[in-house]
Parts: C-alpha cells; sequence; structure tokens
C-alpha cells in the first residue's frame, strides 16, 4: 500500500491554498464595498446637479450651498477612489497569495503522484517477478516428475 511520505505537508499546504482564497474572498468583497461607495456618490453629485438645473428661481445662496456640497462630495469621492485603490491592491495581493499557494500544493500532488505510478510499477514488478518464479517453480516440478 502506498503512503505519501510528506501528506501532512500536502494537507497544510492545501489548508494554506483554503485560507488565502477565503482572504482573497474578503478582499473581493470589500473591493466591491468600495466600488459601490464611488459609484454612490458619482449619483448624488449627477442627482443635486439635476436637480439644481431643473430649479427655474435659483438663487446666489443656493448657487453658494450647492458648490460647497459639491466641493464636499468630490473631496468625499477622492477619499473613496483611494480607498477603492487600496482595496483593489489588497487584491491583487491576494490573488498572488493564493497563486503562490496553489503552485506549492500542486508541487507536492505531482510528487505524490509520481511517486504512486512508481510505487504501483514497482509492485507490479515485485508481482510479475513472483509470478514468473511461481512458473519457473511449476514448470520445473512438471519435468521432474
Amino acid at each position: 500500500m502506498f503512503r505519501f511520505s510528506l501528506q501532512k505537508v500536502l494537507d497544510y499546504r492545501a489548508q494554506l491554498e483554503e485560507q488565502a482564497k477565503m482572504e482573497l474572498a474578503k478582499a473581493l468583497h470589500i473591493q466591491l464595498i468600495r466600488e459601490k461607495a464611488v459609484r454612490d456618490l458619482h449619483e448624488v453629485i449627477a442627482v443635486h446637479a439635476a436637480a439644481l438645473e431643473g430649479k427655474t428661481d435659483v438663487t446666489p445662496a443656493d448657487l453658494w450651498l450647492w458648490r460647497v456640497y459639491k466641493e464636499r462630495l468630490e473631496m468625499d469621492i477622492r477619499m473613496a477612489e483611494e480607498d477603492l485603490r487600496q482595496a483593489a491592491a489588497e487584491v491583487a495581493r491576494r490573488r498572488e497569495t493564493v497563486v503562490a499557494r496553489s503552485t506549492e500544493r500542486k508541487l507536492l500532488d505531482k510528487l505524490k503522484s509520481n511517486q504512486a505510478i512508481r510505487h504501483a510499477r514497482e509492485e507490479s514488478l515485485k508481482e510479475q517477478k513472483q509470478n514468473d518464479e511461481m512458473a519457473v517453480v511449476r514448470h520445473g516440478a512438471g519435468h521432474g516428475a
């Protein structure tokens, strides 16, 4: 029976790969949240700009309030876009980690597969040798009688 001597290491590598995949999923979720925040802020500006354009009696105070509000929203957008860039960078890092962990595990899987094939070949050769020896013994016993 074949037993892979590095099975515990392979199991550990598989566990690390799964953990990396979960961390990537979390990072992707955060990135989606950040993308939505940026879209929502752009939408707020668009909605308020359209509402202001639709007004017929715009006062200088309305324009001043809109300008101040829009500046604040644009500052919020810049901050949200920076958060999004950081989230995207984190996703890229997590993705690289998943690829590295997967490669490490696949190397051990390949080693295990190669060793299992070699073991099966060796067992087959042993069995064939035993069969050949038994055939020689039987053949010799049949001629000697």
